[in-house]
């Protein structure tokens, strides 16, 4: 039986927790539950993971900068509302503790791939027992070569006979990370995105509960707001305490409306919109293959983990390829697709694991796919309750 495709209630969802309105800037869920066990006989001997970095400082490489120039330029031409001159305030009180750190992995986003590794090793010991042996890569970026070694430390502490071969470098953009140089078809989505975003914000607006003049601090309104939202979202993952007015920045509406018209660039971008070519969620086939080609091989060496380290650009494009939990859906209404596909189920640190299972007395090698530590689906039957898959079905579905 093939999973239904699942249709949420998105706003009623952000509006419980507002801070998903942050997308992929949302914060690691810790709050899974134990996966369901095997059916009866089955033990746990392999791990194919593909993980984002953990929680980060805002990117742009001046972006904190730039924020603050717009504000003081108001507050020295006596353009700011009373709120805005609270809100300067605010922000050139933080200013110091994230000035110049775009980017930067926090201490947080390391414990969240520590807790993530905890979490596998407590999971499935069994893929741990005797001498471990450990495949690992990542992309270039910094904040995910740390993220790969919180990870792979955390394993080691926990595991005394743990080995890993760890890399990173272009030899692996290809794969995790490919890049791709949008087609003029996909900039034609833009005009689409331009609609959508000019019906779901009131700019002026927005800015006008700080500034008495917009138009004379601000050329791009919509830059500067995305990037303001993008530091509002982001302010959960720094390491700093946050002056508690910076939270106000944005109403829950805006919030709101912010985040969908965010979510459905990235959805006409890194998943499969039908005015797109597609051509990101094409690219994952290098990553896809890498997942199926590389299993066997693996655990005939002895190899029990394979560990990929990455970016939300590869795991948003990755699962709509995959169709991971109906992210595979094909939605042409910008208004419908918030409530199919959400990119705060990408959050940071998000990660995609098959667990493979064997028994003594089946053939059949079973994999449970887990999302985020969550049991996930895919567009196959499943061979048992709690997202267990035939490896065999996995492998003839995606070489497809």
């Amino acid at each position: 039986m093939l999973p239904a495709m699942a249709q949420h209630n998105t706003k009623e969802e952000v509006f419980a927790d507002i801070e998903r309105s942050g997308g992929v800037h949302y914060m690691y869920p810790m709050n899974q539950p134990k996966p369901t066990a095997a059916p009866k006989g089955y033990k746990p001997f392999y791990i194919s993971h593909v993980g984002r970095h953990g929680a980060r400082y805002a990117l742009g490489e001046t972006v904190y900068e730039e924020i603050l120039a717009v504000w003081q330029k108001g507050h020295e031409k006596g353009l700011l509302t009373p709120e805005g001159e609270e809100l300067y305030k605010a922000y050139v009180a933080l200013f110091p503790e994230i000035s110049g750190r775009e980017g930067i992995l926090t201490h947080k986003g390391q414990e969240q791939h520590r807790h993530i590794a905890r979490t596998m090793f407590q999971n499935f010991p069994e893929v741990f027992k005797g001498e471990t042996f450990v495949r690992a890569y990542s992309t270039v970026s910094h904040r995910v070569i740390v993220s790969m070694f919180s990870f792979l430390t955390e394993l080691g502490s926990l595991d005394r006979t743990f080995h890993f071969d760890a890399d990173y470098g272009h030899p692996y953009q290809d794969i995790l990370l490919p890049k791709v140089i949008d087609s003029p078809g996909d900039r034609g989505c833009l005009e689409a995105f331009g609609k959508f975003r000019d019906r779901n914000l009131d700019l002026d607006a927005i800015m006008g509960r700080w500034f008495t003049k917009p138009d004379s601090l601000v050329t791009n309104k919509y830059k500067f707001c995305f990037d303001l939202h993008t530091v509002v979202c982001t302010l959960d993952n720094i390491d700093a305490p946050v002056p508690s007015a910076l939270y106000t920045l944005f109403t829950p509406e805006e919030r709101y409306a912010l985040w969908r018209v965010n979510n459905f660039r990235d959805y006409q971008i890194l998943g499969w919109y039908p005015g797109s070519e597609n051509l990101r969620p094409k690219a994952m086939k290098a990553l896809l293959a890498d997942i199926i080609d590389n299993a066997e091989p693996d655990w005939q060496k002895g190899i029990g983990l394979r560990l990929r380290f990455a970016h939300d650009s590869t795991l948003m494009p990755l699962l709509s390829l995959m169709d991971v939990n109906g992210m595979g859906i094909v939605q042409g209404d910008p208004e419908e697709v918030e409530n199919y596909w959400r990119n705060f189920d990408i959050p940071m640190a998000t990660n995609l694991q098959l667990i493979f299972f064997k028994s003594k007395k089946n053939p059949n090698i079973l994999v449970q796919v887990l999302h985020n530590g969550f049991e996930a689906t895919l567009p196959l039957p499943m061979a048992a309750p709690g997202s267990f898959y035939r490896w065999e079905d996995i492998k003839t579905y995606y070489r497809q």
